[in-house]
């Protein structure tokens, strides 16, 4: 049990540190950190339905619709009806809108280099295959 405990108060202190710079990158990026995080989704997976976004964030399908909103006023995506389903809206990055994907993108790894040189060169290796192993099981645990 103590491992446990030890591994939830890590992941925990881990997402609090992680959503801080996600905010602080977005915040550089003129977007929420939702909407970051909904450019990187769409970059990485291509066209998606408001549906999907919203399972992928874990959030409400109207909170993705409002956050969509925002992002088709700045430009940044382009909704059209779906090939597969003439009711399903897919949702693409514009031009400017993969700009500011990759822009968010290399603000995270710039940011998060920034901790990797924070820890002992004799650990590194062992931390990113630790951190690799967390993040497949959790994809896993994700809804494609």
């Amino acid at each position: 049990m103590a491992d446990q405990d030890r591994f939830a108060r890590a992941l925990l202190a881990l997402a609090r540190g992680l959503g801080r710079i996600a905010r602080e990158r977005a915040r550089a990026g003129d977007v929420t950190p939702q909407q970051a995080e909904t450019l990187q989704l769409i970059a990485q997976r291509g066209a998606l339905s408001t549906s999907t976004l919203a399972t992928l964030l874990g959030i409400d399908p109207s909170t993705a619709s409002r956050n969509l909103s925002g992002l088709e006023r700045a430009g940044l995506i382009a909704r059209q009806k779906g090939s597969d389903d003439g009711r399903q809206t897919d949702v693409r990055l514009t031009s400017r809108g993969k700009r500011a994907a990759a822009s968010v993108g290399s603000g995270a790894s710039s940011a998060f280099g920034g901790l990797l040189d924070k820890v002992p060169r004799a650990e590194r290796a062992r931390v990113i295959e630790a951190l690799e192993s967390v993040a497949k099981i959790v994809d896993a645990a994700q809804p494609e």
